[in-house]
């Protein structure tokens, strides 16, 4: 028959070992997850690769022909128009709520 009563540097060791058993368990888990997370990096930087240097050819030609100049004018244009365009809803927003406040002091 099992001994029932146990002393108390016994149930102290095995508390030790269970904590020292579980540290272990986490520490692995963490190596884990790290090399997954190194393995994830790696992975997207090969991935990336191959648009940098597409972007990078890309920019060297525009530079030798000339069509730096040319993309940054279509740029600034984008831009303006884009800037233009906010204004404009901006705008309308703004006409559009004071519309509302002035109707409501009528009804």
């Amino acid at each position: 028959m099992a001994r029932i009563k146990k002393s108390p540097t016994e149930a102290a060791q095995r508390v030790k070992t269970a904590a020292a058993r579980v540290r272990d368990e986490a520490r692995a888990l963490a190596r884990k997850v790290a090399e997954k997370k190194a393995v994830k990096r790696a992975k997207e930087a090969a991935s990336r690769a191959p648009a940098k240097v597409k972007s990078l050819g890309t920019k060297v030609v525009e530079k030798v022909t000339g069509r730096t100049k040319k993309r940054k004018k279509v740029r600034v244009a984008a831009a303006a128009a884009g800037a233009a365009a906010v204004a404009a809803a901006a705008g309308i927003a703004v006409a559009r709520t004071r519309k509302r406040k002035k109707r409501r002091w009528l009804s």
